[in-house]
């Protein structure tokens, strides 16, 4: 099973990020780019394994996490 690789500061737990952020990962940014429609929004959720990336809809459904791998 891969490890969670450390993917943003504790401290951002609960902020929003424009989805071109440079503070998100390179390969965060690229799938979020293929994934996201105008009006969804991206937050960095501090998780015991590194964190994740969510990536919600205009209505603020979850559309799907991201995080980093070894």
């Amino acid at each position: 099973m891969p490890r969670h690789l450390r993917s943003g500061l504790p401290e951002w737990d609960g902020r929003q990020f424009a989805h071109d952020d440079p503070r998100v990962p390179l390969p965060i940014r690229q799938q979020v780019a293929r994934r996201a429609e105008p009006g969804w929004a991206l937050y960095f959720a501090d998780t015991a394994q590194g964190g994740e990336w969510w990536l919600l809809d205009d209505e603020g459904e979850l559309i799907e996490s991201f995080w980093l791998t070894e």
